[in-house]
């Protein structure tokens, strides 16, 4: 399975870009109504891995209320909004590679619920957004986000609290008798203690009651101290109706209020009324409660002592409001009665410091049914206060108050070779200089013949003022003129405004390069620069750059005191010649068997053999047969034969893959023939990874080989006798075996245990030490490598298919060997 992924997303890739446009289209329209009748029996084989976890925390969508959806068209971009359209986006992608796998494929595998869940996550994702689209919400329903299953049963206990059946009275003596009893009110309304007898509590408050007991007690019994308390309180049958979330009858202990009962509920719907909120009791007047009062200005809500069969109702919201804009607490509210515009804002929190006052619109439903807009405007905050008392809010108003233009005022700005460049106030008569000196002063290399100051005219225009900075600087009164607002001042570097000249010096020299021109400069001083290596030529050639007479070249002689002296002009070029001699001497490695191994200076050109003799030759357990020679430029060329290769060979594969997809195949025929173009891909990345050794092979028992020129660079190993040969490959057993004379290359192949089933056995091939290659070779040598590769099984109809590309893909499998063999 995971080898045909694999292949598959090796496949994509390569289609992708192909088919992006069309290919999308049709599967949206054709795949994707296949997919929903099919997950459920997806679903049933393989239930376990359908999950809804693809992001990394569960997002909770809360969908809009029909007061909410009246104002669903007023929203703003928000960071939460931008975060989530991210998502968003990156989940199309995904979904829509997924169905592109499904599609090419042809059908589904177990493997395929990432489609599903993609697209589950997509669809939470839109609904998200559509949550958060809105500016306003409706204000105060979000406190009942959290429930609570019980209400606490020790509560703080009011001294007019009015006790019944079912309260817990904990009465404590001590002095002459220590004692302590609980005592619960029974039906009737009593309590019975130890030789006082029936107290009646019931009706009495909790005030009277601890008086009565402690009276009761001390006609019995003297010098004692009493304490009553209650403790737990009774509970009571509470209808909770109307608009909440779990209307019903709900358990409650007596001393409560109207809050902790619709908590207990679950909270208001956001179609109930947070203002005229309903007690109805057994007995007495109905009471009404505005939970604004608690919410917006911090009022205590008063306490109620329950009684069996009271009822909490909530009726549907009254009027509403919504307010937008540059207001402390947007929201939409519930206006009970009649309401102005300075009460709306008040409500709302006030207004923001980046609000205006002097425009307000107001968008309402006239009396034709119509959406209407109406703006107010005021001249000043005096008028702004006093006519708000008199704009009248109606039902589904949206007040929008608009922030003031972000633009701002009273400051300049100064940039360029200054220290601290910037945003400055702009103080009263602030100057050009005052500026400069607030800002730290110049830099060194300032342009003094000129600043420029960009006054502002317009949107898209500027005034450009020139300043003559140097005069400025000495507080002449024309140039140190004043700053007005939104003034830019640009100070000039001298590289900014004069051309840097620079000059070169090449050749035999440590240090080449290019060096700026400093004032002054001569040959003397560019060749300290550049340190002359040893075994310069006494004459040098000074290029230079005439803007009339064009180039001219020049010999100079670097012993002459008159010629180093000369001063040098933007563009010039001193080139160092070297001795031929030295040009002529190189270095060459011999590692291994030598009898003075190292590093030998040889004259370009000087045979092998040479080289070998001042080594002393070769040790007596040297292996010549074995000798490994390297060579830069043939590194470099190797290099560059390969790049060219990989190069050409991506190109084909590409091109044979467009063809495979678009020919008129079966799917087992396309898999086959997919599955050794992705062979060859990763065979072409191997290849591409593998570094140039430059091994150039060689045999040492030659004589006419012996005489090979030597370069510099060139690294030349000779190693012990080996004792075995390897047999690596597609063999049972992959080992070294100690060599035998005599022993042929079936022998080995044998000792190793043969060739599997998967070998190609009319491939195989032999690398003697030396990194030559040889096929059936007449014998085995010490040191050789028995390489057995492996057989790729394709079926007739895939030759049919990639006929054009077979020559390239058996081109690119000899150059992954031959690189095996060169780094061994």
């Amino acid at each position: 399975m995971i080898k045909r992924n694999y292949i598959l997303s090796f496949l994509i890739i390569f289609c992708f870009g192909l088919t992006t446009s069309i290919g999308a289209q049709r599967i949206d329209r054709n795949l994707l109504e296949r997919i929903q009748k099919e997950r459920a029996e997806l679903e049933k084989e393989a239930p376990e891995k359908v999950e809804e976890k693809i992001l990394p925390t569960p997002i909770e969508v809360e969908s809009l209320s029909t007061i909410e959806k009246m104002f669903k068209e007023r929203y703003f971009i928000t960071t939460d909004r931008r975060k989530f359209e991210s998502i968003r986006d990156s989940l199309i992608e995904s979904v829509r590679s997924e169905s592109i796998k499904i599609e090419i494929r042809g059908r589904y595998l177990s493997s395929d619920t990432l489609y599903f869940q993609l697209r589950s996550e997509l669809s939470k994702i839109e609904k998200k957004l559509d949550s958060i689209s809105i500016t306003i919400r409706q204000f105060g329903y979000n406190m009942f986000k959290v429930t609570l299953t019980e209400m606490p049963s020790f509560t703080p206990i009011a001294e007019d609290y009015l006790l019944g059946p079912g309260d817990e009275v904990t009465i404590e003596i001590s002095g002459q008798m220590n004692e302590a009893w609980d005592k619960r009110i029974d039906r009737d309304g009593k309590i019975v203690l130890p030789k006082v007898g029936q107290i009646t509590l019931w009706g009495k408050t909790y005030k009277d009651a601890k008086e009565t007991i402690e009276k009761a007690l001390k006609r019995e019994f003297t010098n004692i101290e009493v304490s009553v308390t209650l403790g737990e309180l009774r509970s009571v049958n509470l209808f909770v109706l109307g608009e909440v979330k779990n209307p019903g009858l709900y358990n409650v202990i007596a001393l409560s209020n109207p809050l902790s009962a619709l908590f207990t509920a679950g909270g208001l719907k956001k179609t109930g009324s947070l203002r005229l909120i309903k007690y109805i009791p057994n007995k007495g007047e109905t009471r009404i409660f505005d939970l604004y009062d608690l919410l917006i200005e911090g009022r205590k809500l008063p306490n109620i002592q329950l009684e069996a069969g009271d009822i909490i109702y909530v009726p549907p919201i009254g009027d509403i409001v919504g307010v937008t804009g540059a207001v402390t607490r947007p929201g939409i509210y519930e206006i009970n009665g009649f309401s102005d515009l300075s009460d709306m804002l008040q409500m709302s929190g006030g207004i923001l410091p980046t609000g205006g006052i002097f425009r307000i619109q107001i968008e309402r439903v006239s009396k034709e049914n119509r959406k209407v807009v109406e703006d107010f405007r005021f001249q000043s905050d005096e008028e702004f206060r006093k006519k708000t008392q008199d704009i009248k809010i109606r039902n589904g108003d949206l007040i929008e108050l608009f922030e003031i233009p972000p633009l701002r005022h009273n400051y300049v700005i100064i940039e360029g070779n200054i220290e601290r460049t910037g945003t400055y106030g702009l103080e009263k008569g602030m100057t050009v200089l005052d500026l400069i000196e607030e800002a730290g002063g110049l830099k060194e290399g300032t342009y003094l013949d000129r600043a420029d100051i960009f006054r502002f005219q317009g949107v898209e225009n500027r005034e450009i003022i020139e300043l003559d900075l140097e005069k400025t600087m000495e507080k002449d009164s024309k140039e140190n003129i004043k700053l007005k607002e939104w003034d830019k001042l640009k100070i000039y570097s001298i590289d900014e405004i004069q051309e840097r000249f620079t000059v070169t010096i090449s050749g035999a020299v440590k240090y080449p390069g290019t060096y700026p021109l400093s004032p002054d400069i001569t040959v003397n001083d560019l060749l300290f620069k550049g340190i002359p290596l040893r075994g310069v030529t006494e004459r040098a050639e000074l290029f230079s750059l005439d803007p009339d007479l064009g180039v001219s070249i020049k010999t100079i002689s670097l012993s002459d005191s008159i010629d180093l002296k000369i001063k040098l002009k933007p563009k010039d070029h001193l080139l160092v010649k070297r001795k031929p001699a030295y040009r002529e001497v190189g270095y060459v490695n011999l590692l291994g068997e030598f009898i003075y191994p190292g590093t030998y200076p040889i004259k370009t050109g000087e045979p092998m053999k040479n080289v070998i003799e001042r080594a002393g030759g070769f040790t007596n357990e040297a292996y010549p047969d074995g000798a490994r020679f390297k060579r830069k430029s043939v590194a470099e060329l190797q290099n560059k034969a390969v790049l060219d290769l990989i190069r050409e060979t991506r190109l084909r594969l590409i091109a044979e893959q467009r063809r495979v997809m678009e020919g008129a195949v079966t799917e087992q025929e396309r898999l086959s023939t997919m599955q050794y173009l992705q062979n060859q891909q990763i065979q072409i990345e191997e290849l591409s990874r593998m570094p140039s050794p430059g091994r150039v092979v060689i045999d040492l028992r030659d004589p006419a080989q012996l005489n090979t020129p030597l370069e510099d660079g060139d690294s030349l190993f000779v190693p012990k006798l080996p004792k075995t040969v390897q047999v690596i490959g597609h063999v049972y057993n992959p080992t070294g075996i100690t060599y035998e004379e005599g022993l042929t290359q079936n022998d080995y192949l044998n000792m190793a245990g043969g060739p599997k089933k998967t070998a190609d056995k009319k491939a195989i091939y032999v690398r003697r030490a030396s990194g030559k290659v040889v096929r059936n070779p007449r014998e085995i040598k010490p040191g050789d490598t028995i390489i057995v590769p492996e057989k790729v099984e394709i079926g007739r109809d895939f030759w049919d298919i990639v006929s054009t590309t077979a020559t390239i893909l058996y081109q690119i499998g000899i150059a992954v060997a031959a690189f095996t063999v060169f780094t061994k």
